[in-house]
């Protein structure tokens, strides 16, 4: 997969842990807020991976595509991944 997509992914996926978990750290929370946060969260991950998906679909890049709409498969299942360590 080329590398815009990779570090666009990743930064989604970071958004995505980075909120779930300041989420979990706060104490305050009632679990049924909680709960539907973190579906919110998971909701706004996929739609930016869709859109992504319908980039490198429209530029022509099916296979990059075939591995975004896997990966969105992935976190609508709920095993959302961690993104790629860079460095």
């Amino acid at each position: 997969m080329k590398q815009p997509y990779r570090i666009l992914i990743d930064a989604l996926l970071l958004q995505y842990h980075d909120k779930a978990n300041n989420l979990q750290s706060a104490s305050a929370v009632a679990p049924e807020v909680r709960q539907v946060s973190l579906n919110d969260y998971a909701f706004r991950l996929c739609i930016g991976l869709t859109g992504l998906m319908s980039t490198a679909g429209a530029a022509g890049d099916g296979p990059a595509a075939e591995v975004i709409d896997r990966l969105i498969m992935r976190c609508n299942n709920g095993d959302i991944p961690q993104p790629e360590k860079r460095g």
